[in-house]
């Protein structure tokens, strides 16, 4: 079986969207599918295309845009985006040499699926998977008379991608109940897979950052993308205080990216910045970066909780490293983790309520090792967070589209 998975994030690109499209080809692969892959040279989280040559086994990679130069403006580089990869995957398509029996465009971006429906044969099933709702992030912002014209023009977009698929992967219920009530969806059509584990092995594998998250403290860590749905200047405020109050605790953020590139930039030096600022680390770290991660810090700004889930989530309850999860009340993300007693909800932002409740959990963590709780964890995270049931999804489309009815 043929698939075309349609996405500009993809391997060698280390976390998000990339790293989850990458699984899923591999997974499809050793499903007995013949993946090809229309894609951007790595371009996130820095926003600067890096030309790759990178492969991975099995897997055909079309790959463009390694000349794109992307603006400061978050609107001006999801906009560049946009019209870019709808034009490189409107010409890839044309040049592919095949017809393939499934395509899957990975949501967002999502201009390029709205053209490019139209020339995919019906008898092609389409299966999109929806990483993120643009039009969540759009309705926050959308005050001014500009704000309104984007939000109308996301909504129109992404109402007729989704509608124009013959089924839809959301990365959680949320995302599904707001899409299925906001673009008029048939439910039936939709389904929720929670983000997949990601990584192999939750022991350490490697000694490369033993210097940096020394045995004798407390690492408190973030790591990640750093953009406005992790409110960023909240985050960097409450890791400050915390290291700031206590001696034995020690604040890291792992990540990349403008706003990361400019809170290092800006507090290199700071004798008040207590944070300790490092590169995303490589695949093969990420197993010895949780077993050294006494915590882990998941936020997420209000009002954004519909429009997507942390991926890292699967991977932290996989390797039975605690969370302190700041979000909205009522997030779905807080459910999860008060489901899998697998860390602290936090519903504010208050600063001296967050060190309050912080305080208050590191007292309680040594109730249950680390190994203890990974042991604890295994079987909800097997039955909720695996790729094998996206998999599954994609192909039961594939074969109720191949029905005579159909």
């Amino acid at each position: 079986m043929k698939v075309l998975l349609l996405s500009p994030f993809f391997f060698p690109e280390k976390i998000s969207t990339g790293r989850y499209n990458s699984f899923l080809a591999e997974a499809l692969v050793l499903a007995g599918c013949d993946v090809s892959v229309i894609a951007s040279h790595p371009i996130y989280p820095n926003w600067r295309a890096k030309i790759s040559n990178a492969s991975l086994p099995g897997i055909e990679i079309k790959r463009g845009g390694g000349w794109l130069v992307f603006p400061r403006s978050t609107t001006l580089r999801r906009a560049i985006l946009e019209f870019w990869y709808a034009w490189y995957a409107l010409t890839s398509y044309f040049r592919l040499g095949f017809r393939p029996d499934i395509a899957i465009p990975v949501f967002p971006p999502s201009l390029f699926f709205m053209l490019l429906h139209l020339l995919i044969p019906r008898s092609v099933c389409r299966v999109g998977v929806v990483h993120d709702l643009q039009g969540v992030y759009a309705t926050s912002s959308s005050s001014s008379l500009m704000g309104r014209l984007l939000n109308g023009a996301i909504h129109f977009v992404e109402k007729r991608c989704f509608s124009a698929c013959d089924h839809l992967i959301f990365l959680s219920v949320s995302m599904a109940s707001r899409a299925i009530a906001e673009y008029q969806l048939d439910y039936k059509k939709c389904s929720v897979c929670y983000p997949f584990v990601a990584i192999t092995d939750a022991k350490i594998n490697s000694v490369a950052l033993a210097n940096i998250l020394l045995p004798d403290t407390f690492n408190v860590v973030y790591s990640g993308a750093l953009g406005e749905k992790q409110n960023p200047d909240g985050l960097f405020a409450f890791m400050n205080n915390i290291a700031s109050a206590q001696a034995n605790i020690t604040c890291h953020i792992f990540s990349a990216g403008p706003i990361f590139d400019l809170f290092r930039i800006n507090n290199h030096d700071a004798e008040n910045c207590k944070i300790q600022f490092h590169e995303l680390v490589p695949v093969e770290q990420l197993a010895e970066l949780y077993a050294r991660s006494d915590l882990q810090i998941i936020p997420q700004a209000f009002n954004t909780s519909e429009g997507s889930l942390p991926s890292k989530l699967p991977n932290l309850l996989a390797a039975g490293v605690p969370v302190f999860v700041i979000c909205e009340p009522g997030s779905e993300l807080g459910e999860l983790v008060n489901e899998a007693k697998a860390g602290v909800v936090v519903n504010t932002w208050d600063i001296a309520d967050l060190v309050g409740k912080f305080r208050s959990y590191m007292d309680n963590l040594a109730a249950e090792s680390k190994y203890d709780r990974r042991l604890r964890l295994q079987a909800l995270v097997k039955s909720k967070f695996s790729i094998d049931l996206v998999v599954a999804c994609v192909l039961a489309a594939a074969s109720d589209k191949q029905k005579p009815d159909n």
